[in-house]
């Protein structure tokens, strides 16, 4: 998710089944930002903590968790710590998301799907179109492919039966993508912007959503339910905790709200008067929800397959192979990019001051609140605030989402380090000018530390790493290069980076300090 602001990307058409985007990014952003710095040190620094990010993006690869989740043994489709009898049983499929498109092509791969309905933002390939319909959704803000990807799924849903499974594969920025609303969307799209530009949780701002759909806050799952289908939901969480009725605001979440806060959080945050009428109405006389029953709830599985956890384990296994002393911080970052900027940067370089070499790894969601006329996103904004507090020090800090996307902007975040500010002044911008107008994609373009990655087919949230070396204390010599290969250790040879093959992690022997 980006930067929460009202800009409407690009329409595309609504429903497609051509060839589409590329799917791996690209590496040549990345690699601009080792020669954007003169100090040879600071490079070695950027070009590790590129090959940890590259690292956990390969962890969060979306194909192969999905191929791992999914195994058929005979007659028996085994997930995570459940098993589904499939003898007489259709297998339908509705994928949804950013990361739809490979996780479907992933379960294409492996079951024998009926039929299906696809909703991502961008075009697939390899979709076979004769079974899947595939619809094309923006974000944030949802457009008429994604209330055409919601009809879709509910006319697929009414066809559904005792003899059907229906497979959900759920992943972050499935909320603006996939809809199905009695909203006109002129109205929803207002509605819409005026969250994001707001700066709310997302939990909250997903519980306004809810109030406002068809499908999210559980009501797919439990209509497909109720005919009697197995529903079983395969998600990649984007947000802080794992909270499956907020992943892409729920469509299979059985015991979600339904949007009954919504009202409160309107008023609470002194929203409501700025909702469309029709918005309001819909909330002051939300229909009843109609009571399910146990054997219902009971067909409705959920499995969190891939999340932020993941993709920092991944980053720290590679910065201890880099030699560097590392502490996860939280995979639960939250509050305003700005303050967490400066806050997180100045308690990570101060953390084991024994350590000649530290790496501080952490992930979770900030939030933006909109008062400029500037471009950006959280990531952006985050890195921008923390350059004043890296100033001097033999360090770099990135954030980077997940998904390749950050704000409004074509980066997915940028990295700072102790020459940053210097090199700002150089070119006569100051940080403060830059982060009142939310700015803060005008600063880094001028300095080349953008980070594009293009589209990564994934996304679990957002990654921040830090590395430090200490002057003082001399660390091994480590003289590494973009796409090198090092020695491998069999005992960490299985991470690799699928998303960023150019920048593959080192493989490197030693202690780990």
């Amino acid at each position: 998710m980006g930067q929460r602001r009202g800009k409407v990307r690009k329409k595309r058409g609504a429903e497609s089944g051509g060839a589409g985007l590329r799917e791996k990014p690209s590496l040549e952003g990345l690699k601009s930002l080792l020669s954007n710095v003169n100090d040879e040190s600071l490079r070695d620094l950027r070009q590790d903590a590129l090959a940890c990010l590259a690292a956990a993006l390969g962890a969060i690869d979306p194909v192969r968790i999905v191929e791992s989740a999914l195994r058929v043994r005979g007659r028996t489709l085994e997930a995570p710590g459940r098993s589904f009898r499939l003898q007489g049983h259709r297998i339908h499929l509705l994928a949804v998301g950013k990361a739809a498109v490979p996780m479907a092509r992933a379960a294409l791969g492996k079951l024998p799907i009926a039929s299906g309905i696809l909703a991502s933002n961008r075009p697939p390939t390899d979709i076979p179109k004769d079974r899947i319909r595939s619809f094309v959704g923006s974000h944030p803000l949802p457009d008429e492919g994604s209330l055409a990807a919601g009809e879709a799924a509910l006319q697929l849903v009414d066809r559904l039966g005792r003899d059907d499974l229906l497979l959900v594969l759920v992943s972050g920025g499935a909320s603006a993508m996939f809809e199905a609303s009695p909203i006109p969307l002129e109205d929803l799209r207002m509605a819409y912007g005026s969250l994001l530009r707001s700066g709310l949780p997302i939990r909250d701002v997903n519980e306004v959503r809810k109030g406002l759909s068809r499908v999210k806050g559980g009501r797919l799952a439990a209509l497909a339910a109720a005919r009697g289908a197995t529903v079983v939901g395969l998600i990649v969480s984007d947000i802080v905790g794992n909270p499956i009725e907020d992943i892409g605001s729920g469509p299979t979440a059985i015991d979600s709200s339904r949007g009954g806060r919504a009202m409160q959080v309107l008023r609470t945050h002194g929203l409501w008067e700025e909702m469309p009428p029709t918005v309001r109405t819909r909330l002051e006389a939300a229909p009843a929800e109609p009571k399910l029953e146990q054997s219902v709830r009971r067909r409705v599985h959920n499995l969190i397959v891939a999340d932020l956890s993941l993709a920092c384990r991944a980053a720290m296994k590679e910065a201890r192979r880099r030699r560097y002393r590392v502490r996860l911080w939280s995979t639960s970052v939250e509050g305003e990019a700005r303050k967490v900027g400066p806050s997180f940067a100045s308690h990570a370089l101060e953390w084991a001051p024994d350590a000649a070499a530290i790496g501080v790894i952490a992930g979770g969601e900030t939030t933006v609140r909109v008062v400029g006329r500037g471009r950006g996103g959280r990531n952006q904004e985050l890195v921008l605030s923390a350059a004043n507090a890296m100033e001097g020090r033999h360090a770099v800090l990135l954030s980077c989402g997940t998904d390749g996307i950050d704000g409004d902007t074509e980066a997915a975040g940028a990295i700072v380090d102790g020459d940053t500010m210097a090199r700002a002044r150089r070119l006569g911008l100051d940080p403060e000018d830059f982060l009142r107008e939310n700015n803060s994609y005008a600063f880094f373009q001028a300095l080349g530390d953008l980070i594009v990655t293009g589209p990564t087919g994934t996304n679990v949230a957002d990654l921040l790493i830090l590395l430090a070396r200490r002057r003082d204390r001399r660390a091994p010599s480590r003289r590494t290069r973009v796409g090198g290969r090092g020695r491998v250790d069999r005992r960490d040879a299985g991470v690799r980076s699928r998303g960023l093959s150019g920048l593959r992690p080192e493989r490197l022997r030693g202690e780990r300090p």
